[in-house]
């Protein structure tokens, strides 16, 4: 994707915030209450994305904790859901119920947000309807998936530190009636963002409170599912359904695919 003022994203749902960004705290000064750490040293390194197929009634376990991964020539810490950039996509068929057991291993606080979902109120997994789940908290989350198409989770706490450093991740619903979508040869599920690199580190983050407005802030680094570079084959003639969501806190994208024609089918 190349960064732009104006979105233009083709795909089957595109999902996202646009904001503006104030600036920050300025070159060589730290916010106020100190900032995050970025140390690396013992940290596991971040798996890309797996498909979790559940059914109605299942209960499945995710964990969100501390990381590294290697962006570019920087290897920095990050956040993941199940060790995953982006977080595993969740893939159930439309009508299920079931339960995410969730923990928070990281070090800010935290929600399970499922964003587009309707469930009953007290999972929505926002500070009007639940309490901040600290380092070490757990709870049990019980999802209704009504509707068919993508939608996405992530933390509705310090979006602009914990989502920024890679808490997001999707939900696939698969429509029960099997003509709701045109036939295609694949599906593939993009997470479009931005992340900002100074120094060989992610550029810091206030402790006390975010930084910028309405947290949102530029990157200098764009990433397709986690990665500077991802690359996926295709055969000559393949129909391909891709599902892109804006991950990103402030940014729009131009997103295209050299040589190929593409037609925007939902949103």
């Amino acid at each position: 994707p190349e960064p732009s003022s104006g979105a233009t994203v083709a795909g089957a749902v595109v999902v996202g915030i646009v904001i503006y960004n104030s600036g920050g705290p300025g070159p060589g000064l730290s916010p106020a209450g100190g900032t995050f750490s970025t140390d690396v040293a013992g940290l596991t390194e971040a798996k890309t994305s797996e498909i979790v197929e559940l059914k109605n009634g299942d209960t499945y376990a995710m964990t969100a904790s501390i990381v590294k991964k290697n962006i570019g020539n920087a290897e920095v810490k990050m956040l993941a859901y199940n060790g995953m950039i982006p977080g595993p996509m969740i893939k159930v068929p439309q009508g299920a119920e079931v339960t995410i057991n969730f923990k928070n291993d990281t070090d800010v606080k935290t929600l399970l947000h499922s964003h587009g979902i309707r469930m009953d109120n007290s999972f929505d997994g926002s500070q009007t309807t639940q309490k901040e789940m600290e380092p070490g908290d757990a709870f049990a989350y019980k999802l209704k998936f009504l509707d068919e198409g993508m939608y996405w989770y992530h933390p509705h706490v310090r979006e602009d530190y914990a989502q920024e450093l890679g808490l997001y991740g999707n939900y696939l619903v698969t429509p029960a009636d099997p003509l709701y979508w045109s036939p295609v040869n694949r599906e593939v599920a993009l997470f479009l963002d931005d992340i900002l690199i100074e120094g060989g580190n992610i550029a810091p983050f206030g402790k006390d409170s975010a930084d910028r407005t309405l947290m949102g802030r530029f990157g200098n680094t764009m990433l397709v599912n986690g990665e500077t570079n991802l690359a996926l084959s295709a055969r000559v003639g393949e129909v391909m359904r891709f599902y892109i969501t804006n991950a990103a806190n402030t940014r729009t994208f131009n997103f295209s695919i050299q040589n190929a024609q593409m037609k925007l089918v939902g949103g």
